[in-house]
């Protein structure tokens, strides 16, 4: 699989981002999109929720994965937050486990 991680900016225009994602999607049925910080994150959110607005005029329905991740920058360490987006084809969703609540 040849995709790129997207990087999102607090000044990076959802729109943008959300056609990169779509395109990834597309392509390779996956995109994995990071961002740091508040602003970032939001805009981060903002553009998964518009791709999905791209496809789905296409038939595709995404997935989002979430996770906190450890990054380096400049020798410091920091907390990121990435998306990995997936299209939800049947056979994937099958293959999705969803926790129990413990009650």
């Amino acid at each position: 699989m040849n995709r790129r991680l997207l990087r999102v900016a607090a000044d990076s225009l959802p729109a943008l981002v959300a056609g990169a994602i779509a395109g990834q999607i597309r392509e390779h049925q996956q995109s994995e999109v990071q961002a740091i910080g508040m602003v970032a994150t939001y805009g981060m959110f903002k553009a998964v929720i518009t791709a999905q607005k791209f496809v789905k005029n296409e038939g595709i329905r995404l997935v989002c994965m979430p996770e906190f991740i450890e990054i380096d920058i400049d020798g410091q360490r920091c907390t990121a937050m990435r998306i990995t987006v997936h299209h939800a084809d049947n056979s994937s969703l099958l293959m999705m486990q969803i926790p129990e609540q413990e009650q």
